[in-house]
């Protein structure tokens, strides 16, 4: 009997330090095709599937673009590797940076045969990675050029996107499992590198990250879907609430009981639309127009529980960031409030982050427009790649963490 009890107890103990244990690094790489693009000759294109995981952890595909640079790297060590996440695209596959024609964008048909158009705005900054000998690999996140939603700003999933497509790209350009990497990206962007960092310990604890770029990151939801509403992307709210509606049959319900026929054709567009035309057939929406009661989504929000707790649970600062990180906003973007990014900034300094938060330049236009949140990525995004190959060549982390403390002086 004695035998059977420590059986039974080595049992259990194997299958609680399973749970306990990080997944491990076994993120496959399931398909490959080329991609060419208009600077082939800074570096080959190669589009990728991989393995990765929901945050329920259920196994899931998604898709990605590995650049590998002509240019020689003449830096300290290991060849790095940027992982840049998008921003926001839109939830139709079509709209996934591995499918813009020739890197730069394409018009295509949606899968209810309308025009639309993916535009990969941020191709440039690939390019100039590759430039400085860097490889980079674009993941396009869960959802988006693969089957079902794109989870869009849910966190948790962006984080494991991130994370696998470093894993199984540094696979595909048989690149050593620990060369330094670093995480970038801006709004949708922004987040999905800021989830990465923040996740890494836990999720990939093998990877060498040795520093994130951050731009404009929405990481307190129930506060970012207050400010675009009745924006000029409104229609990325449908984006979100598809995603998470798929994974959680009590909050689609939720959700859904509340909105009329208007808020349903709201949803059911955002489904196979790029951001473009986003903005064309929903843009400047106020979201009472969508519901039965005049509420607005973020009022739905404070009324029912389950859907407040799916969005604080995507809420970030809640552990630590593996590496040090720089973390930009502007004081006047019209989309993503800068008081939430400065507190998350302010919450990793309280772990022990070393956090470079930068009050980027912007601009104050019209608001809900858009242009105080687009024209400060133009900015931002040249100063966060410096940051981080200042990071891959071992020069100190910068930190103002104690501005963040004290007072407003970041801002100024």
């Amino acid at each position: 009997m004695e035998k059977i009890c420590m059986r039974l107890l080595t049992v259990c103990s194997l299958i609680l330090g399973s749970l306990l244990l990080p997944p491990a690094a076994n993120a496959a790489v399931t398909s490959t095709r080329p991609s060419p693009h208009v600077l082939d000759g800074i570096g080959r294109g190669q589009a990728f599937t991989y393995d990765t995981t929901t945050d329920g952890g259920q196994p899931v595909q998604a898709s990605a673009t590995l650049y590998e640079p002509t240019a020689p790297w003449r830096g300290k060590g290991e060849r790095p590797t940027i992982i840049f996440a998008p921003g926001t695209r839109g939830a139709g596959d079509q709209c996934a940076p591995s499918r813009a024609g020739m890197g730069l964008g394409s018009v295509e048909l949606s899968k209810v045969g309308s025009p639309t158009i993916n535009a990969n705005y941020e191709y440039g900054f690939y390019m100039g990675a590759l430039q400085h000998g860097a490889r980079a690999i674009v993941a396009d996140l869960i959802g988006l050029g693969m089957p079902g939603h794109h989870t869009y700003v849910n966190h948790i999933e962006e984080a494991h996107a991130m994370l696998d497509a470093a894993r199984s790209g540094l696979e595909l350009a048989h690149a050593p499992q620990d060369a330094p990497i670093g995480f970038a990206g801006y709004s949708q962007g922004g987040g999905a590198s800021l989830a990465a960092a923040e996740f890494a310990d836990s999720y990939a604890p093998e990877l060498n990250v040795a520093g994130t770029y951050s731009g404009a990151p929405p990481a307190d939801l129930p506060k970012v879907m207050k400010a675009i509403d009745g924006s000029s992307i409104v229609h990325v709210l449908g984006y979100a609430i598809n995603g998470f509606a798929e994974r959680d049959p009590k909050f689609r319900d939720a959700v859904l009981e509340e909105l009329n026929p208007r808020g349903i054709d709201f949803l059911r567009s955002a489904a196979t639309t790029c951001t473009g035309d986003s903005i064309l057939m929903w843009g400047f929406t106020n979201t009472r127009q969508l519901t039965r009661t005049g509420e607005s989504l973020s009022e739905l929000v404070e009324r029912k529980p389950v859907i407040k707790e799916t969005l604080l649970r995507q809420n970030q600062g809640k552990h630590p960031l593996k590496g040090p990180a720089m973390i930009a906003s502007s004081p006047h973007d019209d989309l993503i409030p800068h008081d939430q990014v400065r507190a998350v900034a302010g919450a990793y300094c309280q772990m022990g982050g070393t956090v470079d938060f930068m009050a980027a330049p912007g601009t104050a236009t019209i608001p809900g427009a858009g242009a105080d949140h687009a024209l400060p990525l133009y900015v931002n995004i040249p100063v966060g790649l410096k940051y981080l190959f200042d990071r891959f060549n071992g020069k100190p982390a910068p930190s103002n963490c104690c501005l963040l403390y004290t007072s407003d002086a970041a801002d100024e």
